[in-house]
């Protein structure tokens, strides 16, 4: 008997949705693509067919994503195990649906390799001729999930770009295929505070031209790209990028000329914008997109010199202790590959690790600077900078008095002398200035 061609494999793998969302089976494990790749028709069945199932297990890092699992219809049939969080969620974890997974984005896919999913839920383009779909939007950890998942359901979008790097997936390595074009989930920004934008231009003080950089999600993030239009030379190796990179590419301040790995190449492992990001990256030789055993690699990351992780959070301490998942009963992000990034900042020669936070939460009633943080994401001996709008701390190399005299200069006015005072009264046996 003749081996089938790859058109013929596409062609007989091809279910409709109801089908394919029939292969999962109560108290099975199941892996939603993560992020803005996540396959909403497929999931949207699953919601649909959720009455027939009873304690499926859902793996999901949320960015993006409406999270219409997680919606208090479902808690009786889904526990959701979540690697980044959302305030989505919130209810499911109020209702014990949902659970925390605190692992590194570097180390999610030697995780999948230790664990049975059951089914994997992913998003790919169209094969093209050579029998290969794309992962377009986002890479992460689904090639080890293809790899190592029992059975593999991909809803097949003509509305995914085509992205370079090792974003391909033969149609061989794929059980089933559902043919659905919805729209893809997108991720815009938002009018920017006058706090926000001096956020970001205090961080790009700090950035040297020809600096490799890696910045997170969100309005800072977006307010420190947005605040780097004057450097020359940047090099991008990050987690996600967003549209602000797109304008930083177009004005020649992204040149990747200087990285010692993919030199002239934007790197991330996902794609994390709006429809204009996704054309941009669409058949982009210049954007290419890894794994994050690769991205988020220390190890990978120390090969480029001046490298710069730039990353928020939710709270620091005295000390320079960094919580960037939880306040209260409720995680609302992750450690995600924040601990990746600022330990491949630490090995990179001239690398620095910045935290850029506000000074103030809950309509500047509260400091985000204290003399305690609920919990801990990032250690103290491994932060650089921590950046709010009333100026930046340095850390590297100082005592705790010393940061803890150096935090207290950038809190917020009306906090300092409480701040000082906490200080004084717990660790101080005399005042430190």
């Amino acid at each position: 008997m003749e081996p089938q061609s790859w058109q013929d494999l596409f062609r007989n793998r091809q279910t409709n949705v109801e089908q394919a969302i029939l292969n999962i089976k109560s108290s099975q494990k199941v892996f939603l693509a993560p992020f803005c790749n996540e396959p909403q028709k497929l999931i949207q069945e699953l919601v649909r067919q959720k009455e027939r199932l009873q304690d499926v297990i859902l793996y999901n890092a949320v960015i993006g994503s409406p999270c219409i699992y997680a919606d208090s219809s479902c808690y009786p049939y889904f526990q959701i195990r979540t690697f980044l969080s959302s305030p989505l969620l919130k209810g499911a974890f109020l209702h014990n649906t949902c659970d925390y997974l605190p692992v590194n984005l570097s180390e999610i896919p030697k995780w999948l390799t230790s664990q049975k999913i059951d089914v994997a839920l992913i998003q790919v383009t169209p094969p093209n001729e050579e029998g290969y779909c794309n992962l377009g939007l986002s890479v992460d950890t689904v090639q080890t999930l293809i790899k190592s998942a029992g059975f593999v359901v991909a809803q097949v979008n003509r509305n995914l770009p085509f992205t370079n790097g090792d974003t391909l997936v033969h149609v061989s390595e794929i059980d089933q295929f559902v043919l659905s074009d919805t729209p893809l989930l997108t991720l815009s920004g938002g009018n920017l505070s006058e706090e926000e934008i001096t956020i970001g231009g205090n961080v790009a003080e700090l950035i040297p031209d020809y600096a490799t950089i890696q910045v997170g999600l969100g309005k800072i993030a977006e307010s420190i790209l947005l605040s780097l239009k004057n450097k020359k030379g940047l090099g991008i190796h990050s987690g996600s990028i967003s549209d602000p990179i797109i304008e930083l590419i177009n004005l020649g301040v992204v040149t990747n000329e200087q990285k010692e790995i993919n030199r002239y190449k934007t790197v991330c492992t996902t794609l994390t914008g709006t429809e204009d990001l996704y054309r941009y990256c669409h058949n982009n030789p210049t954007i290419e997109l890894y794994p994050s055993d690769y991205t988020h690699n220390a190890a990978e990351i120390s090969k480029i010199s001046n490298f710069y992780s730039i990353n928020s959070a939710l709270e620091v301490d005295l000390f320079g202790q960094i919580n960037a998942e939880q306040i209260g009963k409720v995680p609302v992000a992750g450690v995600g590959g924040q601990m990746d990034f600022i330990q491949g900042a630490r090995l990179s020669k001239g690398g620095k690790s910045i935290i850029a936070l506000p000074s103030t939460a809950k309509r500047g009633t509260e400091s985000r600077i204290k003399v305690r943080t609920s919990y801990v994401t990032s250690v103290k001996s491994e932060i650089d900078y921590v950046v709010t709008e009333f100026g930046f701390a340095s850390l590297f190399g100082k005592s705790l008095q010393e940061r803890a005299k150096e935090l207290i200069s950038i809190a917020h006015p009306q906090f300092r002398e409480k701040l000082l005072a906490e200080f004084e009264r717990e660790f101080m046996k005399k005042d430190i200035n």
